[in-house]
């Protein structure tokens, strides 16, 4: 009987597991792997028309908002390509036969001073953000956010 239950258990917990793995490594936009959760995508359904929706934004505020992340976007897809090369490149290195850390260390400084440059970047996008809102849409921006970010 115990056997039977320990085998259930296994059973239930495999098979959610892997429901669980299946939802979490669904395609994201563009047929790729990863990307915003399905309802967080960026767009007028998306995550912006959510918030334009919820800050009560006007249609100046939209229009300003979406130059801020446009052209915060186009700075930052080299980073972004930068990232996932390094990415590459350490997969390649695991992978070797030998292990080379000294190229490890390199490739992950270089990642450490992407990574700084992505945070000022969302850092910056961020503040240009909250100069275009009212004191109102601030405070309820803030109540919004998850406790202690």
């Amino acid at each position: 009987m115990r056997k039977k239950l320990t085998i259930m258990a296994v059973f239930a917990a495999t098979i959610i597991g892997v429901g669980t793995g299946a939802v979490l490594a669904g395609h994201g936009p563009g047929g790729e792997f990863g990307g915003p959760p399905p309802g967080m995508e960026m767009g007028p359904g998306g995550f912006e028309g959510r918030m334009a929706k919820v800050l009560k934004l006007t249609e100046t505020q939209q229009s300003q908002i979406k130059a801020v992340l446009d052209t915060e976007r186009d700075l930052v897809k080299p980073l972004f390509d930068k990232m996932h090369a390094s990415r590459t490149e350490l997969t390649t290195l695991a992978e070797a036969p030998s292990f080379d850390e000294a190229a490890v260390r390199v490739i992950a400084g270089e990642q450490a001073a992407t990574e700084i440059e992505l945070t000022v970047s969302r850092t910056r996008v961020q503040s240009k953000i909250n100069g275009l809102l009212t004191q109102e849409q601030r405070d309820l921006l803030k109540n919004l956010r998850p406790e202690g970010r």
